[in-house]
């Protein structure tokens, strides 16, 4: 089962991106996963600097890190766009990625393990670390399959490619608002799994401190796991300097069975607060050209 994006009759400049992506991806499929990484992370560091982008990077990590000097901030904006550049390009080779399992370490993965056996639901987060694509294909060996939830790109026709690279490790796609929560609900009460990257900036839900600031943050994972009483899985991706993966599925949370609306706050912070360790430790690899906060 996958989502779709919205029917739509996509513009021109949706078809030129979405060709040029196929062919991009076709002529870089062949090669060498490592080669393809390589060229991505070239693209990543040429380019993304040029753009708007950049700027939007500088001033949230100048916010989150003041603590840095301006030759800190250049080498992790560097590194930011090395390694989002690499993640695009590995969409062409995920499949690749996903057959060699000396690609991809996956460390702590017992309890989730032992609830699939036990056949419950769990939630699991994650955030735009790494390259976040692996954590599908890398636990559907070990585990279930994850239900992916997601913000459609704008793009409908980028959105379907996307989704067929991520067909085979899935057990279904579920868009972000009405009808993807539906299929969330659904999942959950027939003893699924599904994940979610919680650092992108939203406009609804609770304004939680991140980095010492406001952010809407959603409440999906809070609120959902106290209403059916299931674990939640914070799960840490990195790009190791050897070209391998590294997946870490720590110890399952619990919070309390049909929380009020404190309980769900709390919840949130200690979200937000875990997402904050992981990007302190490697701050180069978290998608800081994204507008988490509002300006």
């Amino acid at each position: 089962m996958t989502a779709t994006h919205p029917v739509t009759t996509p513009r021109l400049s949706h078809r030129l991106e979405a060709a040029l992506a196929h062919v991009v991806f076709a002529l870089v499929r062949p090669l060498p996963t490592a080669a393809v990484s390589t060229f991505g992370g070239w693209l990543g560091r040429t380019f993304g600097p040029l753009t708007g982008a950049h700027r939007t990077a500088l001033r949230n990590l100048s916010r989150a890190l003041p603590e840095l000097d301006t030759a800190s901030q250049a080498r992790v904006l560097s590194e930011a766009w090395d390694n989002f550049g690499r993640t695009m390009m590995e969409y062409a080779v995920l499949a690749k990625l996903a057959r060699d399992p000396g690609r991809i370490i996956v460390e702590g993965d017992d309890a989730l393990a032992l609830q699939t056996v036990q056949g419950g639901p769990a939630i699991l987060f994650c955030a735009h670390l790494g390259n976040w694509e692996i954590i599908p294909p890398a636990l559907a060996r070990l585990a279930k399959p994850l239900t992916i939830v997601y913000r459609p790109p704008n793009n409908p026709l980028v959105d379907r490619m996307i989704g067929e690279i991520r067909a085979p490790y899935t057990a279904g796609m579920a868009p972000k608002g009405a009808a993807g929560a539906r299929q969330m609900l659904k999942a959950l009460a027939s003893g699924e799994h599904l994940i979610l990257v919680v650092d992108q900036k939203i406009n609804t839900g609770l304004e939680i401190p991140f980095f010492g600031r406001g952010a809407f943050t959603g409440d999906a994972v809070a609120r959902f796991a106290m209403r059916y009483n299931c674990p939640v899985f914070p799960v840490r991706t990195e790009r190791l300097e050897d070209g391998r993966f590294k997946v870490t599925v720590e110890a399952p949370w619990t919070f309390p069975e049909n929380g009020g609306e404190d309980e769900v706050r709390a919840a949130l912070t200690r979200i937000n607060q875990r997402l904050e360790e992981w990007i302190r430790a490697r701050p180069g690899q978290w998608l800081w050209m994204h507008k988490r906060w509002p300006d």
